[in-house]
């Protein structure tokens, strides 16, 4: 099959959800060095379905608040912009795209492999004492968006990627690589600038394969890169196929632990994914 012009999915794409106001002007505030938590609780406070998942999401055992965080005011000092800023943003992403799927791609398992990939990301900057944890969760949640704008837009394409990675047991970029020309990296890519997101995101979201390459954010895509191997080692979720990617030894430098800090976390992540409960949730309503 000749390589497809990815102007050819992007341009089928209509009616695509914008971030939401709210999310855009929290993002620019928590940039902001002079923004405050009232800054904060007022755009939130313009959008009351955003404020209540947020103190849905910072009231759950992930976090270590499980019911005592009763009010928007110590969800943002408690917590802080960074969290504030990953929660409104990963419940966005989730609201974004239809739940359901399809039989030829798991939705769900999907989700719950870009959330174990958030997990194992952030516990790998705490181990690391890299202060990137919040943007790491963040980005491990939205690293395989491209994936997701191929199966809602593009789904016969899609099924020709998926239908050779089984065939050739081969990993989905790879197929993807092969059957169209482009990747999921790269649609992501496009939707990441056309949603306004950060550069760290946004490159966060095009190397996470190639950690080695990324311009804005090495260590951030280092994370991510990592976390994507560990939650496909412990098998949580399914980023739709069956194969773990070799690690980039780039993103061993970038990220700087030893490999008995890596092995902790292999076995803590199962149980951190399971306290991650309420992302799985939210992604499956």
């Amino acid at each position: 099959m000749p390589p497809v012009d990815i102007r050819r999915v992007v341009d089928r794409i209509q009616n695509l959800p914008t971030l939401p106001t709210v999310v855009m002007q929290i993002m620019k505030l928590v940039n902001n060095p002079s923004s405050n938590a009232q800054d904060v609780q007022v755009i939130l406070h313009r959008d009351q379905s955003l404020t209540t998942t947020v103190m849905k999401l910072v009231n759950s055992s992930f976090y270590g608040y499980a019911g005592k965080i009763t009010t928007l005011q110590q969800a943002v000092v408690i917590l802080g912009f960074e969290t504030i800023k990953s929660v409104a943003l990963s419940a966005t992403v989730f609201s974004a795209f239809s739940k359901t799927g399809r039989a030829e791609f798991d939705r769900s398992a999907f989700w719950q492999h870009s959330i174990a990939t958030a997990v194992a990301a952030r516990l790998l900057a705490h181990e690391a004492k890299l202060k990137l944890a919040e943007e790491a969760f963040v980005a491990g949640i939205i690293h395989d968006i491209g994936k997701v704008v191929m199966d809602e837009y593009a789904p016969e394409l899609f099924d020709q990627v998926i239908a050779h990675a089984r065939e050739h047991d081969t990993l989905l970029y790879e197929a993807e690589r092969a059957v169209l020309g482009f990747s999921h990296a790269q649609l992501g890519r496009w939707l990441g600038t056309k949603w306004g997101l950060p550069y760290p995101l946004i490159d966060a979201i095009f190397y996470h394969h190639q950690p080695a390459n990324a311009q804005k954010a090495p260590q951030l895509t280092a994370l991510v890169h990592i976390g994507d191997i560990l939650a496909r080692t412990c098998k949580l979720g399914s980023g739709g196929d069956a194969k773990v990617p070799p690690l980039d030894p780039a993103a061993w430098s970038l990220v700087g632990i030893s490999e008995q800090a890596l092995r902790k976390i292999l076995d803590r992540l199962p149980a951190e994914f399971q306290k991650a409960d309420i992302y799985v949730q939210m992604a499956r309503a």
